[in-house]
């Protein structure tokens, strides 16, 4: 019987060890944004996940982070720093 809905963690998922440091990241992000003819909005939100348990690790680089309007969202492959996607998004 549950009262109070259960609060056990069910797995903890280990950092993601990158080839790209975030810096890098976001600076191929910030070459692919204007090379896509989109502008480039400070702050930035960056981090690395996995898409499966197998798959490669991405990055994913948001511009104009913190305010709402028009974001620019980058997914960057990290073995091969290649621009997965630009994307325009409206928050």
């Amino acid at each position: 019987m549950k009262l109070f809905g259960d609060k056990r963690v069910h797995h903890v998922e280990a950092p993601v060890a990158t080839y790209l440091s975030r810096e890098e990241a976001i600076g191929l992000a910030h070459v692919a944004t204007e090379g896509a003819g989109l502008r480039w909005d400070e702050p930035v939100a960056a981090g690395a996940s996995r898409e499966e348990i197998d798959s490669q690790v991405v990055w994913t680089v948001v511009t104009n982070a913190l305010n709402r309007g028009t974001q620019v969202r980058v997914r960057i492959d990290d073995t091969t720093g290649q621009t997965l996607e630009v994307r325009r998004t409206i928050r």
